[in-house]
């Protein structure tokens, strides 16, 4: 995709632009995510059961959330630069970021299942953790491109709103992944 005028304005815009319209332009997304983050506390929730008969997965929640939301920031900064600034085949984009998502959330997903068995004693709770960490990195490369696509196709600024809108899915995804994966495992 080239920068278009319209790209360019709207760069112009969200810089030049008036408090009150940063605030308009940007609260929307947040409270997406708001919504996102709550939801994701109703599912975790819905687990108490299994959370509270092994508290050690209460100990990873944050990492599975937290490296699912980092590498899918990367890949999202990354990848809308590259969709106002360049022309490239998306299709081949985006199944390159699926295999980086593998890899790092191979060695991510096995350095904190390592780390998760040191410290809670249990090898069910490392393969849970490495596991969901795998998949949930996984999946969060690939979402935070299509995110960009889908509102850009929408007409709405992929740099305004995919990052609230993506971290809240992410968190979703891969808190949900973490859970199903504990109790399917556990």
């Amino acid at each position: 995709m080239h920068l278009t005028h319209h790209d360019s304005l709207m760069k112009a815009e969200l810089v030049n632009a008036r408090f009150s319209e940063l605030i308009k332009i940007r609260l929307p997304w947040l409270v997406v995510g708001s919504v996102g983050a709550l939801l994701a506390s109703v599912i975790v929730s819905r687990f108490e059961t299994s959370l509270r008969e092994n508290i050690a997965l209460t100990f990873f929640i944050p990492v599975i959330a937290y490296m699912s939301d980092a590498i899918g920031n990367q890949t999202e900064t990354i990848f809308i630069r590259a969709l106002t600034d360049l022309k490239f085949n998306i299709a081949k984009y985006v199944f390159r970021e699926l295999w980086v998502g593998v890899s790092m959330g191979s060695v991510i997903g096995l350095f904190t299942g390592i780390f998760a068995f040191i410290l809670s004693g249990s090898s069910p709770v490392a393969v849970v953790v490495g596991l969901s960490l795998f998949l949930a990195m996984t999946i969060a490369a690939v979402l935070a491109c299509i995110t960009p696509i889908v509102l850009k196709s929408l007409g709405k600024d992929p740099a305004v709103g995919s990052g609230p809108f993506t971290t809240a899915l992410q968190d979703v995804v891969s808190i949900t992944i973490y859970l199903l994966m504990a109790m399917v495992i556990l």
